[in-house]
């Protein structure tokens, strides 16, 4: 039977003295970055506008927030059919819908 060694062997971290340096230098950088933004953003008068389309499809998003996600008169006359046991199950309709469906994915 051979016998395989499966231990793992961590090494101890890199301590080079270039690593250091780059995260000092990264560090003074950030700090030059925020600080020429804030800068920035303080004293600028930027401006944004939105175009006619887009004002449009921020408001129908908008209306689409207030809609219901789920159709209540439509699931109570559902529950109501199948207690009646009037609901009827169309299995054709259904594998039509979800080849449709897959072939929209392909």
């Amino acid at each position: 039977m051979d016998t395989t060694d499966n231990t793992m062997k961590i090494r101890a971290p890199r301590t080079d003295s270039s690593q250091g340096s780059q995260k000092t230098n990264q560090a003074s950088g950030d700090a030059r970055a925020n600080s020429s933004l804030s800068k920035s953003t303080a004293t600028g008068s930027d401006m944004v506008t939105f175009t006619a389309t887009a004002a449009e499809m921020l408001k129908l998003g908008e209306s689409l927030a207030n809609i219901p996600d789920i159709d209540n008169s439509r699931v109570d006359t559902i529950k109501a059919s199948i207690a009646e046991g009037s609901y009827q199950i169309d299995p054709d309709k259904i594998v039509d819908s979800l080849l449709s469906i897959e072939r929209d994915l392909t």
